[in-house]
């Protein structure tokens, strides 16, 4: 059989080849999350490529279907088996969905460059090479984070803000509180899990505060557990600094949070300015794509830490009741 009997013939029915192609898409996911490049562009760019490569080249496309149909069935068959790969290796559904808008981003490019010629015996040199720019750009973009040369800065200080309606000794009050982090987070937030319980002794410098993280990968199974030890290092009036001091949560293998600093400067009208400073570290590549968003992953946590553990404003109760 021929190559282009293979692509156009066998093997049959179609779900076969479906089967056949998620075998190999997952014997190189699993090898490439076994591999030091596991964190880095190869994966999270060159892989996703070659699997809507491989997608391409061995799914017949249906006859008839205009480009654009053509190209929605090639992004959900992308996805299906994205998430089929995940499932069988045993990772979590919010790898593939951090990775997809990636894919998606080089596939609309390679749509728009690749000429819509059904004979490919008449395709001009100029369709050849515009067709050749984005598996060459993948390529290029995907050795970001193989080595420390071709690695951006990674360690990244984020700082928010509040003007809070207490003194310092009432922010020092509610740090000294048990956490209850039950109030409404943001969408984006709320991809990521809250911590079950925080064991929190008492509020002093060199204290340690335990937090105890359950990450279902699946949503409702293949559970990994782990923990956050968040030493307090420092404790004055109108400073707090805290360190990590160990982290086994299962979003550690992606940002390694290095600590914070909460500083406070009393105001003439009785408020206090409140700075929180987190200092961070970003395991993941491309940077272009990963720093945005854990940067605003690190800037919305921080504003939710000010405002409902910070710089909460203590509920008035009624005295008649």
């Amino acid at each position: 059989m021929t190559f282009k009997q293979l692509l156009t013939e066998g093997p049959k029915p179609i779900w076969i080849r479906y089967l056949l192609i998620l075998g190999v898409v997952t014997m190189i996911t699993r090898l490439v999350l076994d591999s030091r490049f596991a964190t880095t562009s190869f994966f999270y760019c060159l892989v996703p490529y070659v699997i809507g490569v491989i997608l391409y080249v061995f799914v017949p496309q249906p006859t008839g279907w205009t480009k654009m149909r053509r190209f929605g069935r090639h992004l959900l068959a992308t996805i299906i088996v994205m998430l089929a790969s995940s499932a069988l290796l045993f990772e979590g559904f919010i790898c593939v969905l951090m990775a997809a808008p990636i894919y998606i981003f080089f596939a609309v490019i390679a749509f728009m460059f690749t000429p819509n010629r059904a004979d490919p015996d008449r395709l001009k040199q100029s369709d050849v090479f515009r067709s050749s720019i984005v598996p060459l750009a993948v390529i290029i973009i995907s050795v970001e984070g193989l080595t420390d040369t071709t690695s951006f800065p990674r360690e990244e200080v984020i700082t928010r803000t509040h003007i809070v309606n207490l003194t310092p000794a009432q922010i020092h009050a509610n740090l000294a509180e048990p956490v209850h982090l039950d109030a409404a987070r943001s969408k984006f937030l709320s991809l990521f899990p809250l911590p079950d319980r925080v064991d929190a002794p008492d509020f002093a410098q060199g204290q340690t505060h335990k937090a105890f993280f359950t990450y279902r990968r699946w949503g409702f199974t293949n559970v990994h557990k782990g923990e956050t030890h968040l030493h307090i290092k420092t404790v004055q009036p109108l400073l707090v600094e805290t360190e990590i001091t160990q982290d086994t949560s299962y979003f550690s293998h992606y940002l390694t949070i290095h600590g914070t600093k909460i500083e406070m400067v009393p105001q003439a009208n009785g408020n206090t300015e409140v700075s929180l400073t987190i200092r961070y570290r970003r395991e993941l590549d491309p940077a272009w794509y990963f720093g945005p968003l854990q940067r605003r992953a690190i800037r919305e946590s921080g504003d939710y830490l000010l405002r409902e553990i910070i710089g909460k404003t203590a509920t008035e109760v009624d005295p008649t009741l």
